[in-house]
Parts: structure tokens; C-alpha cells; sequence
């Protein structure tokens, strides 16, 4: 964030109106309109022009020309005519004495830096700004400080962080001593960028909150701008593209076309990480117009950088055989080297190395590499002060070409360093919303672990492989964060609204009191998950499972058959370990299956909804069916373990509905995040719990009845039911071991995945809220409605009520994936704890209890097992 604005100088009486519409110019321009600052300054000028050239006079003429200097700039690129002025200006008053002002020198000096500065001409604009600063005891106060801030923005954009920090801090403290309060901001809100620059992403984000409460009013465009580039990085895409496009919005109503195209382009960086390249490249098109009509020319090279990169994505997924393909990527490969050697001779590196990295994948892919071992040591090593997906597009790139190059232990070196720099990367962020948002940088590392593994022909490779993924993706659990007492507050309110509004979201869409209510729902959403975003994480124990120690454990659970199931290239493929003997399954088209799913779940949804007509219930009852045997004739070949399987997926593979397939009723069946949370917890849980407890939301027919029954069936079992079962009091007990029983109404948010509930007397129980570290229960059973589905985030992690706890490090989660009726959940649950009771594992309790009930009433209740057979 640079500076354009300031306070101008005051003169005699008759100098009035003119002093007043230049601060009102210097205003507008530093609050982002340029244009009524133009058309301000215009008629200033020639009054100015007309009036004896006193040194208020001369003054305040030159402080028109710096801010018609920065209007030009910004509406229409050429400030040429103002600049070419204050060079007379600066002429004359050599010769003649009246004409002097003698901070004119360093506030010219700090135009033109700012000027290049914008222009991405960063060793001029050093070189000014440099000047600027070593006469600022000449200078006045606010050129003092606006030199110190944009000699701050450069070394920001150099990596020049120490140099940075110091010319922000400077700025900071002279712009508090002098009063100057949007300076302040300024310089407080760029230390939080500064945070982001140097990896600091919970850090960027809370200095940059603290900085904008000291600037009163709605938000400011730059630092929506701001915010968004440090999301992008985080992972968060869709938060990301939203606060994009409404800064987007508030700068084209500003008419700063330069500032939309930097916003077109961090969307076009989202389209490509969601993996839609045809929106990126409408955003870059656009972006790349606004710059070039500018003569922006650093911003066109990274306008031209982002479209050789979303140009690569496309050809990759072109058949490698065609020989367009082939002239494409020779095209590819000449248009990157062109801009590799145009940022080579203007010194900017990063994006050096990057049009390197598309120009060797387009060489590598069209096979125009003689030796890639002397390209690879070429490129030397990875830059540390990269951003994230510059570092790990590196190592993919590099492990590439050690393929190439035959060496594939070095290019599962270059991989799994890629994992660890991101999961160090990861490890950075307190919150699990920012955990699995991140994992959408590491999807190329782990498609190309995975084909290094398929080439050496071993399942065991291959399920080490899918592990390591899994184990970046998944993070560590955050652990005893502060209290935050504006975050409980805002919990508060959100309860209070949902709970006081219940029917209101039923209403049609036009209602007003509907509007306002989703509108303020959302708002206090953001604002918590936004809050949790500012807490840092640790490094914590992300060790993957390996097969080795899967081949151990079976020997120790001879009945039990782990499948872990995995997408590679468009393919769903399983690893089978068990009964001594392992093997890789090709099961199919991945979008096929995914398609099955999505229409299983949309049946599963009106078959269980009493409300929907009978006739369309049994249309969906049919379809239902059919879809459930497709799926079992696609997973056929992975199904067939006699006894308990356990089946280790994550993304939409997780939430298909595995216990509910044909040959899996009756039988142990259970979906585990990932090989080492199973080895972790599989028979973990004392054969008597320490503690059971049974909870009753309100507002189900028999959830009291049913919490009940389950403590009575439990050595001092505990009902917590009608008033007494709060949301306080269910966090206390989901912070305690043992087993927690929750009969109420649960509701998945899929936008907003950590805000999926559970209803208590007081209100709803976020799974936000479990995500607060302390002990765990050994078993969570949720007989609730829907409350074991996820929203799938971009990187392929899963997200809600169940993966949460799992998350948190309880060891099992029972659970729905679809709407459980009243009466099933009232016979399956009670019969399942008397089960669990007589000793039976959870998997084999909940695997009875469901094929028993479907036998009487032909309906498999869609519950699941996921985590651990404790």
C-alpha cells in the first residue's frame, strides 16, 4: 500500500478556496478517486497561473502538480505534462530566489519513486526514493513520511525485508507524531503485508485487522486487496476470489482501472488453482488489457507469466500423442523464453524462475531435452524466500526432469522435500479452516509420488505414497489456543439469531426478514473464521502410516482388510492389504463414480424426507437402488474382505456411503481419514469406558427417550437432557475421554463446513467450536441427521461435524451421512450401545444393529463408522 495523499499548505486569506479544493484533491486521491481529483486540480492550476508567483503560491502550485501528477497516473498512465512542470519549477527556482520552496526537491524526488514504483520500474523508483529519503530533514513532514512508506512498499516487493521493515516503522512512528492518521494505518497495515512477504500468514492477518480499527469507515479497497493476496496464499481460494472481486468492484466505482486488473489478476490465480482454466484466462485477458492500455509493462510480464502457466495446465490435459499437442507446447516453450529472458535483464527473479519452470515442463513434455540431468543442475536449488506455489512448483519441476533423466530416487527426493515445505508451510496456521485450505498447493507433488510408486509395480509403494499426501493435507489439531473473547461474543450472537429465527430460512426467497437474517448470519461467519485465521499453528506429529507398519498391525488384527483408495490421473484406484497378501485394484473412471455418489447422497435426501411426496420418495427409492448397485458392480473387485474392512480415503471417496453397499451389510466396515489414524486408534479405547454420556437436543420425538435408555444401559451412565443439555455443557463433555452419545437435530453447512451443527437447548453447537484442543472422547456417537457429511475444499480435503472431532484426535465418530428418521435412529443407536455393551468393537456393533433393522423394515440406515474401530 503506497501513499498519495496528505495535508496541503495553508496561505494568505485570498489563497482559501484554493488551499481547501487542493486538501480536498490530496483527499480524494489518497481515498482512491483520482478523477475528481483531476477535475479539481484543473481550474487550481490556472488560477494559480494568473497570481504573482509568491512562495505560497509557488507552494501550493507544486502541490497541485504532485497530485495532478498521481490523478494522471492513475486514470489515464501519463503524468508526463505535471512531471515536465515541476522540472520548471525546480529549474526556475535556482534563478530566481522568490520562487523557492525548499522542500520541493524531496517531494518531486518522492513523486517520480512513487510514480516508477507503480510503474514496476523498481530500480528507478529506488533510486528516487533513495534521494528522497536522504534529504528528508529538508523535506516536510508528509513528504518525509510518504517517501519512507513507498521506499517501504519496494523493498516489500524486492524481498528486501529487513530494509522494509525499518522504512515502515519509521513511517509509523513520524506519521503518529505528526498526526497524519491514514499514513499511520498505512505504514501498520503494510507491516502486516510485510508478515505475509516473509511466510507469517496468521500474523499478516492480525496486524492487518489491528492496523484497519485505527482508520475508521468501511473498508478499504487496498487492503481488501491486501487480505486477499495473503488468503490466495493460505489456500483459501474461494475467500480469496470473493474479497478479489469485491475490492474489484469498489476500485472500477473508483474508476482505478490499474487496481481492478491487479484484482483480475489474483482471480485468474484462484480460476487456476480450482482448476478452472478458462476462467483464468478470461481474467488474465482482461487484467492483461487494463496493464498494457497503461504501459504497465512489469504488471504485463506477469500478466503474460500467469497466462503461460494456465496455457501449460491446458496442454497437459491434451492427449500426449496428438502432434498439435506437441506444436503447442514448442510454442509454449518460445513464449516463456522470451519473458524468462525480459525478466532476466529487468531483475526480477521470482518471475524469472517461473517462465523457467513453464519453459523446461514445455520442453519436457515435447521431449526437446537432450540431457535433463544438466538442466536440472542448472537450476540449482529452490529459493526459500519464493512464495509457496513458486517453491513447489520447483521441486515438481525438478523432480521431473530427474525422471527424465532416469534417477527416480532423486525425484522422490524432490517430491517429498516439496511435502515437507508444505506441511512446514501448513504447520504455520492455528486454524483447521486455513489447514485444509492449504492443502490446495501440494496436488501435483502427490499425483507425482503416486506415479513414482505405480512405476516400481508395489502396493506398498503405492499406499505410502497416498499416505504421505494425506498427512500434508491433514495437518495437526490445534492445541489450547487463547481465549478469545470477541470470537465467544460473536459465537453468541450467531447462536442466539439461528435459534431465535429457526422457521425463517424456510421462507421464500423474497422475504425481507429471511434476507436479513442470512445476510447477518453470514456476516458473523466470516467475521469468527476470520478471527481464527490471525492463530498460529505449531509443528506437530504429521508422520505419514507406512505399509510396513500396516503389515504389522494386520498380523495383529488377522480378521481386519485395509483398503486405501485413492484418485490418480482421472482413475480411482485401492490398495488391498490383508491376509497375507496385498494388491493395487484399477476400479475405474473417477468421475463416473464421483457421479454416482453425488446421486446416491441426492436420493438418500428425498428418500428420508418424510414431507416429499410418497410417490416421488419411491422414484428416489428406486434410484437410489439402482445407483447403489452400480456402485457396488464399479468397487466390486475392492469389496470382497470377509470381515472388517477398513477403508482409508478422504475427499468425496470419503463420504461415499461404504457401509450402506450390499456386501458390506452386516459386516465391519469402517472410513478412516488416513493409515495413521487407524494404527493410532484401532483398539485404543479401555474395554469400559471411563465416562458415558447421552445428550438430547430438543425438538426430536424420542431423543429424550433415547438418551435415556443409553445411560441406563451404562454402570453409571449419565442422560443430559431438555434444559440441562447446552451447547457449554456438551463442549465440556466432548473435552473429556470416554463415550459421548448426541441424540439431536444436525445440520451440514456445505459453504460453510465449520459451521455445521448440532441443536442444544441453548442453541447450536458449531463444529467450529470442537476445533479447541484439551482431551478427547474415545467414541462420539452423533445420532443426528447428516452430520458425518462434508464439504469437499479445494486440495481435495473434507470438511465437517465428524472430520472435525477426528481432527481433534477423538478416535471414532458414528455417524450419519444422509437425514436419520426419529424412529431408526431410536432403535438402531439404543440396540447398538447394548451391543457395545455386551463387548462387541464399535464397527461390528453398528454393522449388527443396521443389517438387523433393514431386515425388518428393508431400509439400510445410512450410518458409518469413520476413524478407528476402537
Amino acid at each position: 500500500m503506497s501513499d498519495q495523499g496528505g495535508p496541503a499548505a495553508t496561505g494568505p486569506p485570498s489563497f482559501d478556496v484554493l488551499v481547501e479544493a487542493v486538501q480536498r484533491a490530496e483527499t480524494e486521491n489518497a481515498e482512491g478517486r483520482p478523477t475528481r481529483a483531476r477535475r479539481r486540480l484543473r481550474p487550481v492550476l490556472r488560477e494559480l497561473a494568473a497570481m504573482e508567483p509568491t512562495p505560497g503560491a509557488v507552494r501550493l502550485r507544486a502541490r497541485s502538480l504532485i497530485e495532478l501528477a498521481k490523478a494522471d497516473f492513475e486514470t489515464r498512465g501519463g503524468p508526463r505534462a505535471a512531471l515536465d512542470e515541476l522540472d520548471a519549477m525546480l529549474a526556475a527556482q535556482e534563478v530566481d530566489p522568490r520562487l523557492r520552496w525548499r522542500g520541493l526537491e524531496p517531494a518531486v524526488a518522492g513523486l517520480r519513486g512513487l510514480l516508477a514504483l507503480r510503474a514496476g520500474r523498481h530500480d528507478e523508483a529506488l533510486r528516487w526514493l533513495d534521494e528522497a529519503v536522504a534529504s528528508i530533514d529538508e523535506a516536510e513532514p508528509i513528504d518525509g513520511c510518504r517517501s519512507l512508506l513507498n521506499r517501504g512498499v519496494l523493498h516489500s516487493e524486492l524481498h528486501h525485508v529487513a530494509q522494509s521493515r525499518a522504512d515502515y516503522a519509521e513511517c509509523a512512528r513520524r506519521s503518529r507524531q505528526a498526526g497524519f492518521a491514514r499514513l499511520t494505518f498505512k505504514a501498520e497495515h503494510n507491516l502486516g503485508y510485510l508478515a505475509f512477504v516473509e511466510g507469517k500468514l496468521p500474523d499478516a492477518l492480525a496486524r492487518m485487522e489491528v492496523a484497519a480499527r485505527t482508520l475508521p469507515g468501511p473498508p478499504h479497497p487496498i487492503q481488501m486487496l491486501d487480505r486477499a493476496r495473503v488468503l490466495l496464499e493460505a489456500g483459501l481460494v474461494g475467500v480469496a476470489d470473493t474479497t478479489f472481486a469485491e475490492a474489484a468492484a469498489l476500485f472500477e466505482a473508483q474508476h482505478l482501472p490499474r487496481d481492478v486488473a491487479e484484482c483480475e489478476l489474483g482471480r485468474a490465480e484462484c480460476a487456476m488453482l480450482r482448476g478452472d482454466v478458462s476462467a483464468a484466462r478470461r481474467f488474465v485477458a482482461s487484467s492483461e488489457r487494463r496493464f498494457r492500455r497503461r504501459g504497465d509493462e512489469a504488471w504485463v510480464v506477469r500478466t503474460s507469466l500467469l497466462a503461460l502457466q494456465a496455457d501449460a495446465v491446458t496442454y497437459a490435459s491434451a492427449h500426449d500423442d496428438d502432434p498439435r499437442t506437441r506444436v503447442l507446447w514448442a510454442g509454449l516453450s518460445r513464449r516463456a523464453a522470451k519473458l524468462e529472458r525480459m525478466c532476466r535483464a529487468t531483475g526480477r527473479t521470482v518471475w524469472e524462475g517461473a517462465a523457467a519452470y513453464v519453459r523446461i515442463e514445455a520442453d519436457l513434455c515435447r521431449g526437446a531435452l537432450d540431457d535433463p540431468a544438466a538442466v536440472l543442475e542448472e537450476l540449482g536449488t529452490v529459493r526459500g524466500s519464493d512464495p509457496v506455489t513458486v517453491r513447489l512448483h520447483g521441486r515438481w519441476i525438478r523432480a521431473m526432469l530427474a525422471l527424465a533423466a532416469g534417477d527416480r530416487p532423486r525425484a522422490g527426493r524432490y517430491v517429498r522435500a516439496g511435502q515437507r515445505d508444505l506441511a512446514l508451510h501448513r504447520s504455520r496456521f492455528g486454524s483447521l479452516d486455513l489447514r485444509t485450505a492449504g492443502a490446495v498447493h501440494g496436488r501435483a507433488l502427490a499425483d507425482l509420488d503416486v506415479r513414482l510408486a505405480l512405476a516400481v509395480d508395489r502396493p506398498s509403494a503405492v499406499l505410502d505414497a497416498a499416505e504421505r499426501a494425506r498427512a500434508v493435507i491433514g495437518g495437526t489439531p490445534r492445541v489450547n489456543p487463547p481465549d478469545d473473547p470477541t470470537s465467544a461474543e460473536l459465537l453468541t450472537q450467531l447462536r442466539r439469531l439461528i435459534d431465535e429465527n429457526r422457521g425463517v430460512p424456510q421462507r421464500a426467497g423474497a422475504d425481507p426478514q429471511r434476507i436479513r437474517m442470512i445476510r447477518e448470519a453470514q456476516r458473523l461467519k466470516h467475521e469468527i473464521l476470520a478471527r481464527s485465521w490471525h492463530e498460529r499453528g505449531r509443528v506437530g506429529d504429521d508422520r505419514p502410516g507406512r505399509a510396513v507398519e500396516v503389515r504389522r498391525m494386520l498380523e495383529q488384527r488377522p480378521g481386519s482388510t485395509v483398503l486405501d483408495v485413492l484418485i490418480h490421473r482421472g482413475q480411482v484406484l485401492a490398495v488391498e492389504m490383508g491376509h497375507g497378501r496385498s494388491t493395487v485394484h484399477h476400479l475405474g473412471d473417477s468421475s463416473a463414480v464421483a457421479e454416482l455418489v453425488r446421486r446416491v447422497h441426492a436420493d438418500l435426501e428425498v428418500t428420508s424426507n418424510t414431507l416429499v411426496p410418497a410417490d416421488l420418495r419411491e422414484v428416489a427409492r428406486r434410484s437410489l437402488l439402482h445407483g447403489m448397485t452400480d456402485l457396488e458392480k464399479r468397487l466390486a473387485p475392492a469389496l470382497g474382505a470377509p470381515g472388517e474392512l477398513v477403508v482409508v480415503a478422504t475427499g468425496w471417496l470419503g463420504v461415499l456411503p461404504w457401509s450402506m453397499l450390499s456386501s458390506r451389510l452386516g459386516r465391519p466396515t469402517v472410513v478412516a481419514p488416513s493409515v495413521h489414524h487407524w494404527m493410532t486408534f484401532a483398539g485404543s479405547a479401555p474395554q469400559t469406558p471411563v465416562r458415558v454420556t447421552a445428550a438430547a437436543g430438543p425438538g426430536l420425538r424420542h431423543a429424550d427417550a433415547e438418551a435415556r435408555e443409553i445411560a441406563a444401559l451404562w454402570s453409571g451412565g449419565e442422560a443430559v437432557v431438555g434444559d440441562d443439555a447446552t451447547v457449554a455443557r456438551m463442549i465440556e463433555v466432548l473435552g473429556s475421554p470416554g463415550v459421548v452419545h448426541l441424540a439431536a437435530h444436525g445440520r451440514h453447512e456445505p459453504d460453510n463446513p465449520l459451521f455445521s451443527s448440532v441443536r442444544m437447548a441453548d442453541g447450536p453447537l458449531f463444529a467450529h467450536e470442537l476445533d479447541a484442543g484439551g482431551q478427547t472422547p474415545d467414541l462420539v456417537v452423533l445420532s443426528s441427521c447428516e452430520v458425518g457429511r462434508a464439504s469437499i475444499r479445494a486440495g481435495g480435503e473434507a470438511l465437517g461435524m465428524a472430520s472435525v472431532l477426528l481432527r481433534r484426535g477423538v478416535g471414532c465418530v458414528v455417524a450419519a451421512v444422509a437425514p436419520l428418521p426419529d424412529d431408526t435412529a431410536m432403535r438402531v443407536m439404543t440396540r447398538t450401545h447394548a451391543l457395545l455393551r455386551s463387548g462387541r468393537p464399535v464397527a461390528e456393533a453398528v454393522a449388527t444393529a443396521v443389517a438387523e433393522d433393514a431386515q425388518v423394515t428393508g431400509v439400510v440406515a445410512p450410518l458409518m463408522c469413520f476413524g478407528a474401530p476402537v
